[in-house]
């Protein structure tokens, strides 16, 4: 068995792996936080992952990627899996897995849409009628979630994690979309709370404010602060 310690590779930003690296650091996990560097314009220099991404053993290589000893992941989806199964965080019964699995896959729908009009140069006119959904795209979350602490019924599973991600990224493009539901609020609350979670969240590392996006994108590719 390896002792090295595993790595999760992604670039220095929050995108894809913010809710993975969440995960790893609500488990204690002890890893290696690999955060690839991007050029500045105009180039955009990409080389710090391409002189790599053929080296490093993946089957189809890409970021995010997770290597735990002869574990080689890459997909967003399939690392959650895999991590969901090894720290017993997918749902303990049929009800929390079901849960858990919509609110993951309803989670990368609205991140992409999201993505669809940050990385946009039409970012001014798709701008207005997404701010405009954001009520409706957040009430659903709230809908669900209704009395539970969280989405697993109850129960903390890897969905939490993106839905915590996505959610404060929302509150950020558009302030109080999100704490205008009180028990959204109080979730958000919740979650930042957690005693192993919350040094994490509140550290650089954590990139509260950002970057969201890569430096490319018309919106989030720089801290808001």
């Amino acid at each position: 068995m390896s002792t090295e310690k595993p790595v999760l590779g992604y670039w220095k930003m929050r995108g894809l792996a913010h809710p993975i690296r969440m995960l790893l650091h609500y488990k204690e996990a002890d890893f290696v936080n690999k955060m690839y560097e991007q050029g500045d314009a105009p180039e955009y220099n990409k080389d710090s992952w391409y002189k790599e991404k053929f080296s490093l053993g993946l089957d189809f290589p890409n970021l995010p990627y997770y290597i735990d000893g002869d574990v080689r992941i890459t997909e967003t989806s399939a690392i959650f899996a895999y991590l969901g199964r090894k720290y017993n965080i997918d749902g303990s019964t049929v009800k929390s897995k079901i849960r858990n699995d919509m609110i993951y896959s309803l989670t990368v729908f609205d991140l992409y849409r999201f993505f669809d009009v940050t990385y946009s140069d039409q970012f001014e006119t798709l701008k207005t009628p997404f701010l405009e959904s954001l009520e409706s795209r957040v009430e659903k979350y709230s809908k669900y979630l209704a009395q539970d602490e969280f989405f697993g019924d109850s129960e903390l599973v890897y969905a939490d994690f993106c839905a915590y991600s996505l959610l404060d990224v929302f509150n950020q493009f558009k302030p109080g979309c999100v704490d205008s539901f009180s028990n959204l609020k109080a979730y958000m609350s919740r979650m930042s709370s957690l005693p192993t979670l919350k040094s994490f969240l509140n550290s650089e590392e954590g990139m509260k404010y950002g970057p969201f996006n890569s430096k490319y994108a018309t919106y989030g590719g720089k801290s808001l602060q």
